[in-house]
């Protein structure tokens, strides 16, 4: 640790607070870690508690007895200001106005960096996610996999690990022969000039052509034949395949420009498939890998994995053969100590016959699936292969239109640059946000109209709270010049400002939380709660009318709020406004 970072180092608050817990247990021969309390389920049960259980176990005791016991025995001290017994479970309570003082200035003092946990720090962790087909399209479904993945990168690279992002490009298979078949067949170069967006264009090529083929076996042939033109580097089609693969790969980087997303690395399945050609000698030498019907294929039957295909009959590559050197080249030159695969749960089954492979083959490295559900709209499941999709261009630039149009009637003053990145913020918002309230193993049915809810669960709402916090600063510089009073943190005496407090309190344990499980749901309900219970704040107490003693604590409280969300919304992709 630098000089620097000793001076800026506080010990969180809320280590503070366990440390005092494990010390007072201590005066009692009771040996805890801070990881054994517990968070009890409502208010009135208290801030933290310690379940009785194992202790009575070990001490041979009712633990209800025990906790009841503990509870008389125990002196209150510190940041505790009371502890009772409920049950088996023995309850503290803080002492909030010391809390708060303390809180509010290791927020004050750490800023950005509130929240953030070393507990791995040093750790090099490869996010793999979004992933997305080349001449396809870019559609709403997508966007929940790239949503999830950014969160997670800053959530790990806020728990001091070093995070590389990482996107894995499909640019080879049987979708692209498919494509290039309907554009050879049924496509003129007039029709592709006069396409706003090539990207998109190629995506509807990918739709139409599945319908042109349909059960066309003299098609089907005509394709497959393409495919192996693609393998075996046919100079026509492989030029034909890089012109269109640039289209594509432009339209997704500009995608990731408006989303305000970066990677580090990326890779192609076009290359990893003449990695995965080249490993196949050394992959045949497993006894589980092997010939069958003119096909190469893992058996993994006796893992109750079932047999997955690496090679086809016609000696074209699937996945499986791309991904095994893939997962082996990461490790390798990053020297990572985790790779965490953020792809959909359909493809549950596929990355444990990929693990176990590798497993096998004696790599036995840290891989963890993220899985997440798909997104459907209220008309049903979406599907590129049917054509029925909304695209991320179509549904973001309805959004768009419909919060322009909204936004120069609430202010007609703005200018037209003002009211255009303010609207492009707010349609990131309800997009981004709509993408990471559920629970990544919950179906999201996404509709644009609820997404950009000022007053519901969404985005909006939270840059409208933002906003709302920020005006108090803005009429404050002129109301509260002048005003010096010692700050008095009894003065913090409403129920709802004890509220805050305890959630600010909670932060970076939330962080820790949606590390460890990999949701991102877990911040976005903690923000949206925090939105909220200032909204109540702003609807139940006045700040620059309060007296100044009053008003003094009060904005303290407002600039945590304000730091915690901004530190949050940051995490989360979402953009802030100071004003709507």
């Amino acid at each position: 640790m630098t000089d620097a970072d000793k001076s800026a180092f506080i010990m969180p608050i809320n280590e503070k607070i366990k440390k005092q817990i494990v010390n007072l247990l201590a005066k009692q021969k009771i040996k805890i870690i801070a990881e054994d309390l517990t968070i009890p389920p409502s208010p009135e049960m208290g801030d933290l508690a310690l379940p009785c259980f194992e202790i009575a176990k070990i001490q041979k005791k009712n633990p209800a007895e025990l906790a009841e016991e503990l509870a008389a025995q125990i002196t209150p001290s510190g940041l505790i200001i009371n502890l009772k017994n409920i049950g088996p479970y023995l309850n503290f309570f803080l002492d909030y106005t010391r809390v708060a003082e303390q809180l509010f200035k290791e927020i004050q003092k750490k800023a950005e960096k509130y929240g953030q946990n070393k507990q791995v720090k040093g750790q090099k962790v490869m996010i793999e996610y979004s992933q997305p087909n080349t001449h396809k399209e870019f559609h709403v479904g997508h966007l929940r996999n790239v949503c999830i993945g950014n969160a997670l990168v800053n959530v790990y690279k806020n728990c001091g690990c070093k995070v590389v992002a990482a996107n894995y490009i499909g640019d080879s298979g049987a979708h692209i022969a498919k494509t290039l078949w309907y554009l050879q067949n049924f496509v003129n170069q007039t029709d592709i000039a006069k396409a706003d967006n090539q990207g998109e264009f190629l995506g509807r090529a990918y739709t139409q052509a599945v319908a042109a083929i349909g059960d066309n076996q003299d098609r089907k042939y005509q394709v497959a034949e393409i495919l192996q033109k693609l393998e075996n580097n046919d100079p026509k089609i492989i030029k034909l395949w890089q012109q269109t693969k640039k289209w594509s790969l432009d339209h997704f980087q500009e995608i990731y420009r408006e989303l305000k997303i970066n990677f580090d690395v990326y890779y192609y399945e076009s290359e990893e498939e003449k990695a995965g050609k080249k490993m196949l000698p050394k992959l045949l030498k497993y006894d589980f890998i092997k010939k069958s019907q003119g096909a190469i294929i893992a058996d993994l039957q006796k893992y109750d994995l079932g047999v997955l295909v690496l090679i086809r009959k016609d000696g074209t590559a699937l996945y499986g053969i791309k991904d095994i050197p893939l997962a082996i080249k990461k490790f390798k030159k990053y020297k990572l100590d985790t790779s965490i695969y953020v792809i959909d749960n359909r493809q549950a089954q596929y990355l444990k016959q990929i693990f176990k492979i590798l497993e096998l083959m004696g790599f036995d490295k840290k891989m963890i699936h993220v899985t997440y559900e798909f997104v459907q709209l209220k008309s049903g499941i979406m599907s590129s292969r049917t054509g029925n999709v909304v695209t991320y261009e179509e549904v973001k630039q309805a959004a768009l239109n419909k919060v322009i149009k909204e936004t120069k009637q609430r202010h007609p003053a703005w200018p037209a640059e003002k009211i255009s990145l303010a609207s492009q913020a707010i349609v990131m918002a309800a997009l981004k946000f709509g993408m990471l309230k559920s629970n990544n193993n919950k179906v999201i049915t996404f509709d644009i109209e609820e997404a950009l809810d000022v007053n519901g669960f969404t985005g909006p709402y939270l840059q409208y709270s933002y906003a709302r916090l920020n005006s108090i600063f803005v009429k404050s510089r002129k109301t509260c010049a002048g005003i010096d009073v010692k700050l008095d943190y009894k003065n913090l005496a409403a129920t709802i400002e004890k509220e805050l407090v305890k959630n600010l309190l909670k932060y970076p344990q939330i962080i820790l939380e949606t590390k460890q499980t990999n949701d991102p749901s877990i911040l976005v309900h903690y923000i949206y709660k925090l939105a909220q219970d200032f909204n109540a704040f702003y609807h139940e107490l006045p700040v620059i009318q309060a007296e100044p003693a009053v008003m003094a604590v009060r904005f303290e409280l407002l600039k945590s709020i304000k730091q915690v969300l901004t530190n949050g919304m940051n995490i989360l992709g979402i953009p802030i406004l100071k004003e709507m």
